[in-house]
C-alpha cells in the first residue's frame, strides 16, 4: 500500500488536532463549552518520538500534507522544533490565532515548506496586532490568507474586515459555521440575506467551495483514512474530521498504518469539506436550507 500511495499524483494529508488548549474561547469552536473535559486528552510525546513517527509515515508514502490545528498550535511545547523536524519529510500548513509573537518562528522556519494561515477572531483578538504579525508572515512568504468564522454576530463587519484585510494584500477566506445560534441551526439556516454577503468571501477546499447547505455524504464510498486522516491530541486517528466513531488507529504506537482501501462514509455530513477531494461518487445532495 505504502508504495502505491507515495507514487500518486496526491500526497497523503493528515489535519493534526495538536492539542486542546486555546487562550481564546470562540462560542462557534467545537470546543466551547468543554475545554477542560478535552484538554485532559493532550498528550506530549517527547520531540523526538513524534518526528520519528513523522518519519515512518514519510518512509510509507512520501512527503504528505499536515496541517497543524488545535487548539492553537503556535502555544503548543517547542513548537518551533517541531515545525522544523516535520518539514525535513513533509509540506506543513499551520491555522494559528496569531495570538502571540512570531519573530522566533519567522527566523528559524523556512516557508518553502510551510504556509501559516491567521485565522481572525474578532471577539477576542486585537485587530493591530493580528495584522501586524499577518504582514510579518505574508512579506516572509507564509501566505497572505486571512480565515473568518461566518458566526452570525461577525457577519454585520465582515465586509469591513474584508476590505481592511484586502487593503494590506490579504485574501479573506469565509468558514461557514455549524452549530446552534438563537435556536436556529447552521449553516443550513442563513438567511438569503447572509448567503448574499458570506458568498464573495467563501472558502474553498480541494476545489469545492464551503457549505452553506451541509452535503449529505453518509453511504457513499470515501478515501478518508485510506489518503487522509484527522490526529486527535491523545493521538487517536479518525477516518475525517466529522467521524465520532471510525478510529483507524492511534498515531503514536508503531504499528500506526493508513487503511488499505477506500470505505463508505458512516458520517450524515461533512462540516470540513473533507469530502471534496475523498468522495469517489461525487453525486452529493444538500440538505435544504431553513429559511
Amino acid at each position: 500500500m505504502g508504495d502505491d500511495l507515495k507514487n500518486t499524483k496526491q500526497p497523503v494529508s493528515f489535519d493534526w488536532d495538536m492539542h486542546y488548549t486555546c487562550n481564546y474561547r470562540c462560542p462557534y469552536c467545537w470546543c466551547f463549552g468543554k475545554w477542560q473535559q478535552m484538554a485532559e486528552q493532550n498528550k506530549y510525546p517527547a520531540l523526538d518520538k513524534i518526528l520519528k513517527v513523522w518519519e515512518n509515515i514519510y518512509q510509507q508514502h512520501g512527503c504528505a500534507q499536515v496541517g497543524l490545528i488545535g487548539g492553537e498550535p503556535l502555544i503548543y511545547p517547542n513548537i518551533v522544533q517541531l515545525v522544523k523536524g516535520i518539514c525535513v519529510f513533509h509540506k506543513v500548513a499551520i491555522t494559528t490565532n496569531l495570538s502571540v509573537e512570531v519573530d522566533d518562528f519567522i527566523s528559524q522556519i523556512d516557508p518553502s515548506g510551510v504556509y501559516v494561515g491567521g485565522s481572525f477572531h474578532p471577539a477576542f483578538a486585537d485587530f493591530n496586532k493580528f495584522l501586524k504579525r499577518a504582514i510579518q508572515l505574508k512579506d516572509k512568504g507564509f501566505g497572505n490568507i486571512i480565515s473568518y468564522v461566518a458566526y452570525p454576530p461577525q457577519l454585520k463587519r465582515l465586509p469591513y474586515y474584508a476590505e481592511e484585510f484586502r487593503q494590506q494584500g490579504f485574501l479573506l477566506s469565509v468558514l461557514t459555521f455549524w452549530g446552534r445560534y438563537n435556536d436556529i441551526s447552521y449553516p443550513q439556516g442563513y438567511t438569503n440575506e447572509e448567503r448574499a454577503a458570506i458568498a464573495p468571501y467563501l472558502g474553498i477546499r480541494e476545489g469545492e467551495k464551503f457549505q452553506l447547505e451541509p452535503k449529505v455524504v453518509k453511504g457513499r464510498m470515501c478515501c478518508a483514512g485510506q489518503r487522509h486522516a484527522t490526529i486527535k491530541a491523545d493521538g487517536t486517528v479518525y477516518r475525517c474530521g466529522g467521524s465520532h466513531s471510525q478510529v483507524i488507529g492511534n498515531f503514536f504506537q508503531d504499528d500506526f498504518r493508513l487503511l488499505d482501501k477506500p470505505l463508505v462514509c458512516e458520517s450524515e455530513t461533512c462540516p470540513c469539506n473533507e469530502w471534496a477531494g475523498l468522495i469517489q461518487d461525487q453525486e452529493i445532495v444538500s440538505v435544504p436550507a431553513q429559511i
